[in-house]
């Protein structure tokens, strides 16, 4: 028998790899029918490298695990930058806009209408802080009147309980001079500390300052000496501070017919009308007439509180009528200037029935009269000089 004739090596290796192709094809050819006949689109599988001859094809594993990791680390790497753009407040950019016009999420679940945004509190206006917020209020006793009114009466639900008092019952525009010129402080904090205008004024870091002195100082002076003073005090302080708010508040009157060493209402009218002059058109400079409410001239009975002392203070009645004026819940019209009334015993000014006849000052509280020359008279036709002589008609 004859021997077949053997082929080489190298075209029997060309074979099989001919063969495996052709299987290969064979079967992508039926998986593609299959997919189609599913409706499962088709993965076009990128050619093989053909293997090299003798080197077995080995198929391999996929890792689920490392599948696992990567595919959460996408989706928090997507979450991450959703939450930075919403952050930032990023629009939806149209192309991302769908056809029906909703926006396209990562989940194919709807999302729902979100809630009215919170009110963004802090953004809001602030609450207008009080008008007497930085408010000092300087005075006498008649100050100090209006000081327990807001303490401890009414006026502590308004907004004057905002403001800080420094008073004194004898402090004067004089008293206040000899502090601006170097003298010692004259108000007092409820611990003494004495302090003197200034001081107050920096303690409390006041932005408005309320004033209200002039009676201690009408008691012996000229009214002219007294407005100067005062003046004088009110341009000092406004040099000092030229951003300091200062209302000059009136001094209301007196009552009726009252006139103690100088100080009664018509001195007290003619000095308030020379402060508000002085007051009127000056830049940060006011005056409160809180006298306009005694329409007579004289402080009406029912709104003192020392009928048998000064007769001067007001009372909680009157300090309510005060705080009115400063709230601006009434407006201050101009006062009357009070013509003298006499007392009940109609001939003379006070109780002691004193009046002044050409320059010589008599006293009439028995019927007998004394001048200042040292001679006197009594009405039974007696007289007795300063020599000790008696001579009787």
């Amino acid at each position: 028998m004859a021997n077949k004739r053997k082929r080489p090596a190298a075209m029997r290796e060309e074979e099989r790899q001919a063969q495996r192709a052709a299987a290969r094809a064979e079967r992508r050819t039926r998986r593609a029918a299959e997919q189609a006949a599913q409706n499962v689109p088709q993965k076009t599988e990128a050619p093989k490298a053909p293997q090299k001859a003798g080197v077995p094809h080995k198929k391999k594993k996929i890792n689920k695990f490392r599948v696992a990791v990567v595919c959460t680390a996408a989706v928090l790497v997507a979450l991450v930058a959703l939450g930075v753009a919403s952050a930032a407040g990023v629009r939806t950019p149209i192309s991302s806009i769908a056809a029906d016009g909703e926006p396209e999420f990562f989940s194919t679940v709807k999302p729902q209408a979100s809630a009215a945004p919170a009110e963004n509190t802090a953004s809001a206006a602030p609450t207008p802080s009080s008008a007497f917020d930085g408010a000092l209020f300087i005075g006498d006793s008649m100050t100090t009147c209006l000081k327990n009114y807001v303490t401890d009466g009414a006026g502590s639900t308004t907004a004057l309980s905002d403001a800080e008092f420094m008073t004194r019952s004898d402090y004067s525009w004089g008293e206040a001079q000899d502090e601006l010129n170097g003298g010692e402080g004259g108000l007092r904090l409820d611990d003494d500390t004495a302090l003197t205008v200034t001081e107050a004024i920096d303690r409390f870091s006041a932005t408005k300052l309320y004033i209200q002195l002039g009676k201690e100082d009408l008691t012996y002076n000229d009214v002219s000496d007294v407005t100067s003073t005062a003046q004088a005090v009110i341009s000092a302080l406004q040099t000092k501070y030229p951003n300091l708010e200062i209302t000059v508040q009136a001094v209301t009157p007196m009552l009726e017919w009252i006139d103690y060493q100088g100080l009664s209402s018509g001195t007290i009218a003619q000095y308030n009308e020379a402060m508000q002059t002085y007051c009127t058109g000056k830049k940060n400079l006011k005056f409160l007439n809180i006298a306009a409410f005694c329409t007579e001239g004289y402080l009406p009975a029912e709104y003192c509180a020392d009928p048998e002392g000064l007769c001067i203070h007001l009372n909680d009645e009157g300090c309510a009528i005060w705080a009115d004026y400063l709230l601006g819940n009434k407006t201050p019209e101009p006062s009357s200037t009070p013509t003298p009334t006499p007392d009940p015993n109609g001939d003379s000014t006070d109780n002691t029935d004193t009046t002044d006849i050409a320059g010589d000052t008599y006293t009439d509280d028995s019927g007998d009269y004394t001048d200042n020359t040292g001679d006197y008279t009594d009405d039974t036709g007696d007289y007795t000089d300063d020599t000790g002589d008696y001579t009787e008609e």
